[in-house]
């Protein structure tokens, strides 16, 4: 294995994940992406029709800094196990397929998530984005519980 994939959305699992990637790039020499996906969110599609360019501007301002927030959490975590330095990304749009975009495009080995991350409810009614991944991946998925 060359390239591991770690997504995370800042959530409990996902910290899981990230610990079981950083004990695995521990033991051998992989590199690690860490991704976070803004979007997502199962917010209704008609939800911003109201509102101004402003306040949709400001909400998206709000998203990529959140995305900023927790890659850099990931980052110190990674820094802090003295691993090389991860490549940190962001994607949008559908979380289960812009991984499986950004598995495709960097021929990435392996992928580790959290068994349930931040959208409990959209998880609940659509299949969560770790089902999605095991049923969709061309590679090896482990969800971490």
């Amino acid at each position: 294995m060359t390239r591991l994939l770690c997504a995370t959305d800042g959530s409990r699992g996902a910290e899981r994940a990230l610990a079981l990637a950083i004990r695995i790039c521990r033991a051998t020499p992989t590199e690690l992406h860490v991704v976070n996906v803004i979007g997502g969110y199962g917010l209704p599609g008609g939800l911003f029709r109201g509102v101004t360019r402003a306040q949709t501007n400001w909400f998206e301002e709000a998203l990529v800094a959140n995305a900023s927030e927790i890659l850099g959490k990931a980052r110190a975590q990674i820094e802090a196990a003295e691993l090389p330095a991860p490549i940190l990304h962001t994607e949008r749009g559908d979380v289960a397929e812009a991984l499986l975009r950004y598995v495709e495009s960097r021929a990435i080995d392996a992928v580790v998530v959290g068994k349930r991350g931040s959208g409990q409810w959209e998880g609940a009614l659509l299949g969560s984005v770790s089902q999605k991944l095991v049923s969709l991946s061309p590679v090896v998925v482990v969800v971490v519980p």
